[in-house]
């Protein structure tokens, strides 16, 4: 979870993926009586980590005063500051390096608008460091003509044994100066670059925003998963982010800020709230992916990637609609209920990945017993075990369990038998 303190920034990021929050009629900064409210909330809900950014969070007057009540208030949460680095290096005396680990955002000297900012951003992270600060450097890939080697070779020269990368996302219903996906074969190759030159150097690139699957083709993935596994393993799934503003409204992310948001504190957990966007925003914008070719993506089709940011896709979240899960799950009992199961499991079998949740799985056993189906009653049954956190769902498949014939098993399936090839983005040419 991430909590933003402050609005205004004293950096000129051109990707600037928080731009949509600076708006008439907010708070440039966070209140201690709303820092107090959260504070509690996460000593309550056992929230384990609190991100700390802006717009500039050393911007704010009470940066100290923010921690130091978390600490008092929520001693086991865990804190970091996202900082893009441009403020008064006096400011760290007043931070415990034992208080928060620093994040500083990095861009290559010609994206600073003011060519100052750059040294004293370098400035920061040497005093950081030199003051105990666990440091580590972010950077955002904005342009197909990047230096690929700026952020290794800084990291390098400041000691990191690794550092944060991603290509900036869009932020849904904003003008956005971001690569498209159209673009990423392009920048691939020198995304693989720096990567190469992070190899030589000793140095861990980890992504922080995941990236679609086939953003590599087949041959650089192969070489990212053996040299990069902090890259390799985020690719594909997106979870929610979950950004506090501070008004203690939780957006998905900076990237559908403007698609919902809800308080943060009608929920009993970081993960409640987590499963309200997935259900609500999440799944409903998985209709389609970044690409035409998604919908012919093993990878998308069983959920193994979202095809790309959220905010790049095509379709519309109407959070005032039923969830894709509970609204199958109502229609397949709808055919239940008519005494049509054959009609039930038709629904199940045509429904995508993301509506397949545990409660109509279940019904799909149970239409699946009507017709003594009994292979797809084990099948799904054990889906409903091994997937669900309801326990009374759980009990109910454990029943249909124990009515499968014994002699039941499972064929299987000749498609095993069929060659999944790399979906890689096409060659442009």
């Amino acid at each position: 979870m991430n909590l933003i303190i402050a609005r205004p920034c004293s950096n000129s990021c051109p990707y600037c993926f928080e731009t949509g929050e600076r708006r008439g009629g907010q708070n440039d900064f966070i209140t201690m009586a709303n820092v107090q409210i959260l504070a509690e909330w996460a000593r309550k809900t056992h929230l384990d980590y609190l991100s700390i950014l802006g717009g500039e969070p050393f911007l704010h007057p009470e940066l100290t005063s923010i921690l130091s009540t978390f600490r008092r208030i929520s001693p086991s949460t865990g804190f970091r500051i996202l900082t893009g680095g441009v403020f008064k290096s006096r400011l760290l005396d007043d931070l415990s390096p034992d208080s928060a680990g620093l994040i500083f955002n990095i861009n290559e000297p010609r994206d600073y608008v003011n060519p100052k900012h750059f040294s004293k951003v370098i400035n920061n992270v040497e005093t950081a460091i030199r003051r105990g600060f666990r440091v580590i450097l972010g950077f955002n890939v904005w342009r197909t003509d990047f230096d690929p080697t700026f952020m290794p070779r800084l990291a390098h020269s400041l000691a990191r044994t690794n550092f944060r990368w991603t290509v900036a996302n869009p932020q849904k219903y904003t003008q956005s100066k971001v690569l498209s996906p159209g673009q990423y074969q392009t920048v691939a190759e020198r995304c693989i670059q720096m990567l190469e030159t992070s190899t030589s150097l000793g140095i861990e690139a980890l992504l922080d925003c995941p990236l679609p699957l086939c953003f590599f083709n087949d041959e650089q993935l192969a070489w990212v998963k053996q040299y990069h596994e902090g890259t390799a393993s985020r690719l594909g799934v997106c979870d929610p982010i979950i950004d506090v503003t501070p008004e203690l409204e939780a957006l998905r992310c900076f990237a559908l800020s403007k698609v919902g948001r809800v308080k943060v504190t009608d929920f009993s957990s970081e993960q409640e709230i987590r499963d309200w966007f997935l259900q609500r925003v999440d799944y409903q914008l998985l209709g389609n992916g970044c690409f035409e070719r998604c919908a012919d993506c093993h990878h998308f089709k069983t959920g193994r990637c979202y095809g790309g940011c959220l905010a790049w896709h095509k379709a519309e979240a109407d959070l005032t609609a039923e969830p894709p899960g509970i609204e199958l799950a109502i229609k397949m009992q709808d055919a239940m209920d008519k005494e049509q199961p054959a009609a039930a499991l038709e629904f199940y079998d045509a429904a995508g990945f993301w509506a397949k949740a545990a409660a109509s799985t279940y019904i799909a056993a149970t239409a699946a017993a009507k017709l003594e189906k009994w292979e797809l009653v084990f099948r799904y049954s054990a889906i409903v075990q091994d997937t669900s956190s309801n326990p009374e769902l759980k009990r109910l498949a454990l029943e249909l369990l124990r009515d499968v014939p014994l002699n039941t098993r499972v064929q299987i399936e000749t498609a095993i038998e069929k060659k999944h090839p790399f979906v890689g983005i096409p060659d442009a040419n």
